[in-house]
This record gives C-alpha cells, structure tokens and sequence, in this order.
C-alpha cells in the first residue's frame, strides 16, 4: 500500500506532454525572438534572411528529429545530451557534453538577465535616449541579481511547479508576438523589404557582404534562438512516459519556428534596415508603425520581461538538472546529485547561480547591449559541440541498429549543420569555448578520482589536446591575433 502510494505521488510529480511542450517552446522563446530582427539585419539582408531561415529552420529541425530518433531507438538513456555522447564515445567525450551544455545553459542565463534589465530599464526610463544603454549601470546589476536568487528560491520548490509557472509564462508571452504579426502583416511594405544589392553590400551598414557571407553571419543568431530544442530530452526522466518525449520535442520546434520566421521577416518590412539594427527594443518600432503605435512599446517590453522571466525559469532548471543527471550516471562529482524533499538538484543549482552571478558583472560595462551579444554567441559557440557529439552518435545507432536510410540522412544532415554552425560562429568564440572547456579537466580529474578510478590513456590525450589548443587560444587573444 504504502508502495503504491509512493508511485502516485511521483507520478504527480512528473511532466505530461502538454507541459512537456510548454517546456520546450518556453526554453527556445526567449530573448532571441525579441532581439532577433536586430540581430539578423546586422549582419544579413531581408532576402538573404529567408535562405537563412531555411537552412537554420531545416538545421534545427535535423537536430530535433535527431534527437526524436535517438529517444525512441535509446530509451534507456535517460538524460538526452550527455548521455548520447557518452554511450556512444567514451566517459570523456560524455563529460565534456554534460560540460558544455551546462556552460551554455548559465552563460544563456547571464544573456536572459541582461536582456531582461534592458526592456526593464526601457520601461522605467532609466536608458540614455540615444544609446539605449543604462543611466545606472549599478542599480541595473543590483537589480539582477536580487532577481536571480529569487528565481533561484523558486526553483527550490521543485521541477513540476516550476515547469506549470513556465508554461504560465510561455502563454503570456506568445499573446503580444502573435499581435506583432497580425498589426505587422496590414504595414509590411515590400519595398522596405526588398532592398537593392542584397547578393553584394548590407542595407544596414553599407558594408560589402556575399549571400554566403549573410548566411553565415545569421547561423549563430539563428541556433541561439533554438537553444533548447533539446528540452524535452534533457528532462525525459521526469516525464511521465518516454514515448511522448520525442514528439513533445517536434512540437514545440515547429511552434518556435513558425513564430521566429513570422516576427523577424515581418519586422524588416515594416522598418527600414538601419533603423532596425540601431534599435534598442526592435519590436516597440514595429508597433510605432501600426495602429497600435507607442503603446505596442510597452506591450513589447513587458513581452520581453514575462519571456525572460519564463526563458530563466526554464533554463534554471535546465542546466542545474544537467549537472545532476550526470551525476547520477557518475559522469559528474557525485556531489551534484544531492536533491531537497522537492526533488530539486539544489548544490547543483547553487554552482551554477553562483557563476550565473560572477558572470552577472558583465551587466556593469558601458553596454547591456554588447554584454547581451557577446554572452548569447558564447552560448551558442558552447551548445554546439554537444549538439555535434548527439548526431554523431545518432550516425553510429543508425548504423549498428540498420535503421531506415532517411534516418541515416537526417542524422548526417544534423551533423553538417552542426559542423557549419561551428564555423559560422566564428574562432573568436570558439576559442574562448575551448578555454572553458578545458577548465572542466579539473572537474573530470575529481570525478575519476572519486570513483577510484583511473584515467585511460585516450582520456589522457583528449584531455592534452584539449589543454593545448585552449592555451593557443589564450596566447592568440592575448596578443590581439584574434579578438571579439
């Protein structure tokens, strides 16, 4: 009796498909939607943004299959990411995935909490007129981080009630991008849209720029918008069954996709493309187009604060529940596993909000604007490389499992995105990637010794190699061959 009981009350305790969804679409909605039109005609014209869009969508759609696949072919292999990796290359290789997904994961969070201090500040007044950037860089970091350890407090009570306060959040900040596209569709202006020479120089900048470069330049904002296609994975062992697991991920994919392509194409015909890339709050001018007007400013930031809020929510969870499921398949120190009566991973979560909270000081340089960017790229340049292990590792089941030749393609396909996505970012930040993921030999060091275990010869190579090239990096940043 007392048996069965126990089980009802974990079950209540797990993630339906609904909430599961919500997950998904909550931790991909976050600040790059809002930021995304920005960020987009910086670097790539409104024509050459729908080939992006395409190859990034089909990219991320890859992935998500991909990881669908693996759900259904690996089931036993609860945890996603890590997991995949592992199994498939060796402790080392899993450990640097569970490693890279976690950085990703906080380095995010530090980009959610200056987006959010951003709108924030737009709303209250507190931004210079002209630069968009804090009149009290101090009060704005004060402010963070008094927000952080709330939301840090929050999560405490638990996985379960802290996904329904997700999904709450997602809803909330769906409304006011679904009106951006219906107020943006009865503006759009092709001739805005269609602008002259978009195959040789950027309408934003003047600047000379090819297709490929435009594309290229595209991925990593693109990826940062769907960091967190793998939600659903991630969190398989507190889902209520396994089977809903990959369809939850497709699900909320196509929701994100859909949204993401709508907003940022139709915000570039309805502004003109210096003005975008110049703006601070790029949806608020888009309102200030339609009959909405300046109100719509408001309505966006206040989007953007609930996003973020929803974003942190999830991504919280997220990268403290990575650290713990490694843990428990002793990839990690074991001291990560420790859970509170609510099942919450809290020494776990504690790390990752301290460094989540050191990192918060970028918020007190001269631009939240320039600390979002750089953070969110770092994020992206981190989320990569275990995205890349996970086709990998989809490639080696598809052929030791003789799985159908379209799941052979997809995986493949995942892979080169990946691959491409990598060199797209760029070998600034892929340096700075390489520098924090050879902090994490330390950490891998104290895990094998905790097990009284010993380092294998191809650990301690990958481990050298690591090293190595993370010590070029540093050198090649020190001297300015290479910069951000």
């Amino acid at each position: 009796m007392e048996t069965a009981k126990q089980e009802t009350t974990d079950n209540s305790r797990k993630l339906g498909f609904g909430l599961l969804v919500a997950l998904g679409v909550g931790s991909m909605i976050g600040t790059g939607i809002f930021d995304s039109p920005r960020n987009l005609i910086s670097t790539t014209n409104p024509q050459a943004a729908i080939i992006a869009w395409i190859i990034g969508g089909l990219g991320v759609m890859f992935l998500a299959l991909t990881f669908q696949m693996l759900n259904n072919a690996r089931p036993d292999l609860k945890g996603g990411i890590f997991t995949y990796a592992k199994e498939g290359f060796g402790e080392l290789t899993g450990f640097n995935s569970a490693w890279g997904y976690w950085l990703s994961a906080w380095l995010g969070n530090v980009a959610f909490i200056a987006a959010l201090l951003k709108a924030f500040n737009t709303l209250t007044g507190q931004v210079d007129a002209k630069t968009g950037d804090s009149t009290n860089p101090l009060l704005t970091f004060i402010l963070a981080s008094v927000f952080l350890w709330i939301l840090h407090f929050v999560q405490t009570a638990g996985v379960k009630k802290a996904s329904v306060a997700n999904a709450v959040a997602t809803v909330a900040k769906v409304v006011p991008l679904i009106l951006v596209v219906i107020v943006g569709v009865a503006v759009f202006n092709s001739t805005i849209f269609n602008v002259p020479d978009w195959t040789s120089k950027l309408a934003s900048t003047g600047d000379a720029a090819t297709t490929f470069d435009q594309v290229s330049g595209a991925m990593s904002t693109i990826l940062w918008c769907f960091i967190g296609v793998e939600a659903a994975t991630v969190l398989s062992t507190r889902a209520k069954s396994q089977k809903i697991v990959g369809g939850a991920t497709i699900v909320s994919t196509l929701i994100t996709l859909a949204l993401y392509m709508l907003v940022s194409l139709i915000s570039m015909g309805v502004v003109d493309a210096k003005t975008l890339a110049d703006s601070n709050i790029p949806l608020a001018d888009v309102f200030a187009k339609t009959v909405v007007g300046g109100a719509g400013g408001v309505i966006v930031e206040v989007g953007i604060i609930i996003s973020m809020i929803g974003g942190l929510i999830s991504w919280i969870m997220l990268a403290a529940e990575i650290l713990s499921v490694a843990a428990k398949g002793a990839t990690m120190p074991a001291w990560f596993q420790h859970e509170n009566q609510n099942g919450c991973p809290t020494h776990a979560l504690l790390v990752t909000d301290i460094l989540t909270q050191l990192f918060l000081f970028s918020i007190l340089l001269p631009s939240l604007k320039a600390a979002y960017d750089t953070m969110f790229s770092l994020s992206t340049s981190c989320i990569v490389i275990p995205y890349l292990f996970s086709a990998m590792y989809a490639i080696k089941v598809c052929a030791q499992d003789k799985r159908s030749a379209k799941d052979m393609i997809i995986s493949i396909l995942a892979c080169v995105y990946s691959v491409y996505v990598l060199y797209a970012i760029g070998i600034e930040y892929l340096g700075l990637t390489l520098i924090l993921y050879a902090i994490g030999i330390f950490v891998f060091v104290w895990s094998k010794k905790e097990r009284k275990q010993q380092i294998a010869k191809s650990e301690t190579v990958g481990m050298t190699v690591i090293a190595v090239l993370a010590v070029l990096m540093i050198v090649l940043l020190a001297t300015g061959v290479i910069s951000l």
